[in-house]
């Protein structure tokens, strides 16, 4: 069953030259076999799982978990972290989830749209009165997502200012800010617990949350404010990455910005090719529960198995020419949200996001273009991250 690995180590992540779309090694790997040992960029090693139907079989199979057999986390008020719902297993992970997924129903994400689009209209406007050129990382990206958050935890406006800043810093550090990315974590986790221990107060999640800490099943204290850490870790910068990657797509693709701009085309079908083309992640990391075969190799318990959410979605036995945007056809489910019992429990709330921010921004400035020429809009590569660091656009 072996034969089906190449013999040479292959580094990863790959060396990329594009902001936007994978480097072509990833392409040649799906080509040569189902499953390929990797080094990765902090000198361990992994399993790299490429193809659609196996990354998709991997994320669903039970022998494949979030942590090494038999480590339990224990979360505390100076370790929040260790409590994030996406990094537990059954049984905790079903309580996690099944405590938070009323926050996520179709009235709620509905609700949550009004102040999507009042929040969306307030930063567009903003923008028109500083053009007509900015940077729309820093006045459109970044301050959506992060003001949506605000609105689902309750953190009353007063105190957003101070919550974004540390979140940005948590968040969005580079190379050399690491003491002061663990200063303002800390700071945000004592927020976030304090927050939490005002609560009820409202209608928001982690008010419902702490009126039912009582109940049968009910979340801790410290439970709740571990998901309110991780949904801010799992919905913050990865909506500005898509809102900010999603624009650069559509300027590369004119022909479906002219026809989503006339109305021939929805946004909705739009968010959906962005988010199946969208790269700026590595890939879904899951830890082998015991030995298991996968894809014509023996997996030992406690190895590292990735499964590349990019690849899968650019799969040409899945996806007729992967590469390229097609808003009409009828393609099988992208995997961006990954799948199984991990599914982004906040996918609706992306997509919402997603459909209000770039349908609003191309409706309201409907000349919207990039101010530099693409290859000079700044962006980096670094570990495990690839984000853009400004995006200058004009109109």
């Amino acid at each position: 069953m072996q034969d089906q690995v190449t013999e040479k180590l292959v580094d990863y992540p790959f060396v990329r030259d594009s902001i936007i779309d994978p480097a072509p090694d990833l392409a040649r790997l799906r080509t040569d076999a189902p499953i390929h040992k990797v080094r990765l960029f902090g000198g361990g090693e992994a399993w790299l799982v490429t193809r659609y139907q196996d990354v998709r079989s991997l994320l669903g199979h039970p022998a494949f978990g979030t942590q090494y057999p038999g480590s339990i986390p224990t979360a505390d008020v100076d370790n929040l972290a260790a409590g994030f719902m996406f990094l537990k297993d059954p049984p905790d992970h079903t309580r996690l989830r099944r405590s938070v997924t009323r926050a996520f129903t179709a009235r709620r994400i509905a609700e949550l749209r009004e102040r999507a689009q009042e929040i969306t209209d307030g930063l567009i406007a903003t923008m028109l009165a500083k053009g007509p050129v900015v940077d729309l990382q820093e006045e459109f990206a970044y301050p959506l997502p992060i003001s949506i958050i605000s609105e689902l935890l309750g953190i009353p406006p007063e105190d957003r200012g101070q919550f974004r800043g540390w979140a940005d810093i948590v968040l969005r550090s580079v190379s050399g800010a690491a003491e002061d990315a663990g200063t303002a974590f800390m700071d945000l986790q004592r927020f976030v617990v304090k927050l939490v221990d005002a609560k009820p107060d409202g209608g928001d999640l982690l008010s419902d949350l702490a009126r039912q800490s009582d109940q049968q099943d009910g979340l801790t204290r410290l439970e709740i404010s571990s998901m309110a850490m991780g949904l801010l870790m799992a919905g913050y910068v990865t909506t500005a990455s898509a809102i900010s990657h999603g624009l650069l797509r559509l300027f590369d693709n004119p022909g479906v910005l002219d026809r989503l701009r006339t109305g021939e085309i929805e946004i909705e079908h739009v968010v959906e090719e962005l988010l199946r083309l969208q790269d700026e992640e590595i890939g879904i990391q899951r830890i082998a529960q015991s030995d298991v075969d996968i894809c014509g190799v023996r997996i030992k318990m406690g190895e590292t198995v990735i499964a590349s959410r990019v690849g899968a979605n650019r799969d040409s036995a899945e996806f007729a020419n992967p590469d390229a945007m097609n808003v009409k056809a009828d393609r099988s489910p992208h995997l961006a949200f990954g799948h199984g019992i991990h599914h982004c429990l906040g996918s609706a709330l992306a997509r919402m996001e997603l459909a209000v921010a770039l349908g609003t921004l191309l409706t309201r400035i409907p000349g919207i273009r990039l101010a530099d020429p693409p290859h000079q809009v700044e962006w980096r590569a670094e570990g495990m991250d690839v984000s853009i660091e400004r995006l200058p656009v004009a109109w």
